[in-house]
């Protein structure tokens, strides 16, 4: 009897009512907080690692287009009558080299039937090998410049990258080859890529589709690796089909990532950043077992409690859920929700509210990173493309000029090479802030590069070039004095090339003369400025 009044109960019926909801309601918490959260978690992972990835691309795209750039350069000044004599060869190397030591394994003249004739620094074997089957030299020997094919070098000992150009007689005949050799280990190189990583287990890799290599690797074991054979990644294949983009794949250890392809158009590469899901999604884990805790929690209250003391007790949830209701549909803005008790309930919010801020926290990093200088805090390339934009529009409607510096600090690879990256980087801030002490509050400072930085003076009068050139004076005295690295005194300098427009031109155009102007001011003799003028955009003597 007893057994039955309180199976006919209606405090037993609510209350198993009650944990059935509970239960349901539990299950489904579960499953749609699940999906949901994990596509939105998805979403915001793949939105950084798509900026982490295209901004290693860009890095590594400007790193080769500056050594191609460099190449040219030299291959437009090479002495062709010095051919038929290799010392006199050899002393031009060694000067071009040590001006810019682009290529840190050397500098190597060629002949057409393939035979090194002379190279700087010199490598023992290499003068007098044959390079005539390398697929890179066929193509420079037949006229085509361009970035070879990354292998392990036979002479040097390292994994290498050599980019070559043909040197054409006044009839456009080919009569040798030059090439420059950088390792792919080299600093200041492939850093980002070599040395990078992404959360505790994420990295990067620089592939070559058409040599179907790991170009570099934050896991040295792939470097010049060949890649996993169609079939073993499915996201690899499409990448190397030409997808870029971002996805989850299962990579050839058998290890769900998360992955993300950005292009480098100078030389058909691209960079893959890759972040195992078991480490992007462990958030998602957390609030998983806290759904299920907190529903075991929800059970043993109703199991407790019955008809008002349910209503009661589970009206914060109500309120909260109605609240996340009303955000989900935007008829609120995202607000933490208010917590009432410290119980499950409460603790439920708190998570909810902490995983609100762990998302903004996310948003507004992903931005800041996305236009800013991780190292120095200045704007990067892409905040001063857009500010260069909008300097040159106000330029247009008002008729008044804008100016960009082009600076390159003179002196800087010897820091990093005698006191380390650490020195190098406490340099760099430093510099960043004496440079930042000369702007006007209305000017903008941005780091481009390793050691390359571009000041842009907007909304200048007629006397641009007067004032450009003392704001390049300042630039110079500002970095004249010693800096302080590890308690001993470091020397730096400055070579800063200056480009001028009415608003006609393009930030890009504005640049290049802007750089093109500064490799003068190096060959100068450094420490001093040049200013190219907007008509041609070609650098003359300031």
């Amino acid at each position: 009897m007893a057994l039955k009044r309180i199976s006919n109960s209606l405090v037993t019926r609510l209350v198993l009512f009650g944990m059935l909801l509970v239960v349901g309601g539990g299950v489904a918490r579960y499953v749609m907080q699940t999906r949901y959260l994990r596509e939105d978690l998805t979403q915001l992972v793949s939105a950084q690692q798509m900026a982490l990835a295209d901004e290693v691309a860009r890095e590594v795209d400007y790193k080769i287009r500056e050594r191609r750039r460099f190449i040219e350069q030299l291959a437009a000044t090479f002495p062709l009558d010095q051919l038929g004599q290799p010392s006199r060869l050899e002393a031009w190397l060694a000067e071009r080299h040590r001006l810019n030591p682009l290529f840190n394994l050397g500098l190597l003249v060629i002949a057409t039937d393939g035979h090194v004739i002379v190279d700087f620094p010199r490598v023992s074997g290499r003068r007098g090998a044959s390079t005539a089957g390398n697929p890179g030299f066929l193509r420079a020997v037949h006229g085509e410049a361009g970035v070879g094919a990354p292998l392990f070098g036979t002479f040097t000992k390292q994994p290498v990258l050599p980019v070559g150009v043909p040197l054409k007689d006044g009839r456009g005949r080919v009569q040798a080859v030059l090439v420059g050799v950088t390792a792919l280990t080299a600093p200041d190189f492939l850093d980002r890529i070599n040395q990078g990583r992404i959360g505790e287990t994420g990295g990067f890799l620089l592939i070559s589709p058409a040599d179907k290599l790991f170009v570099a690797a934050s896991d040295p074991d792939l470097l010049l690796k060949p890649t996993p054979s169609p079939g073993v990644n499915l996201l690899h294949d499409r990448a190397m089909a030409g997808f870029r983009g971002s996805g989850v794949t299962m990579n050839a250890k058998g290890v769900e990532e998360l992955s993300a392809m950005a292009s480098v158009p100078s030389t058909g590469w691209f960079v893959v950043a890759r972040l195992p899901t078991a480490e992007a999604f462990a958030p998602i884990r957390r609030i998983k077992d806290n759904v299920v805790r907190y529903s075991v929690a929800a059970m043993a209250i109703v199991l407790l409690a019955a008809g008002l003391f349910m209503r009661v007790t589970l009206r914060p949830l109500y309120r909260a859920a109605h609240l996340a209701e009303r955000m989900t549909q935007d008829e609120i803005p995202l607000k933490p929700l208010p917590v009432v008790r410290d119980d499950e309930v409460g603790h439920l919010t708190k998570a909810f509210n902490r995983l609100l801020d762990k998302l903004a926290g996310s948003q507004a990093e992903l931005r800041r990173m996305a236009h800013h200088d991780g190292l120095t805090g200045l704007p990067n390339r892409m905040l001063l493309d857009d500010r260069m934009r909008q300097a040159l529009a106000r330029a247009s409607r008002h008729g008044t000029q804008v100016a960009a510096l082009f600076l390159d600090l003179d002196g800087f690879k010897p820091i990093n090479d005698r006191l380390g990256h650490e020195a190098g980087d406490l340099a760099l801030v430093e510099v960043a802030q004496r440079l930042s002490a000369v702007l006007r509050q209305s000017d903008t400072l941005a780091r481009v590069g390793g050691d390359e930085f571009v000041m842009l003076a907007a909304d200048l009068g007629e006397d641009a070039e007067v004032g450009a050139a003392a704001l390049a004076t300042r630039c110079i005295e500002a970095l004249s004095l010693p800096l302080t690295i590890k308690g001993g005194p470091c020397r730096l300098g400055v070579s800063v090339g200056i480009a001028i427009s009415g608003g006609a031109s393009t930030p890009e155009a504005m640049l290049l003369a802007a750089d093109q102007a500064m490799y003068m001011a190096k060959e100068q003799g450094r420490g001093r400025y040049v200013i190219a003028p907007e008509a041609t955009g070609l650098p003359v003597l300031a």
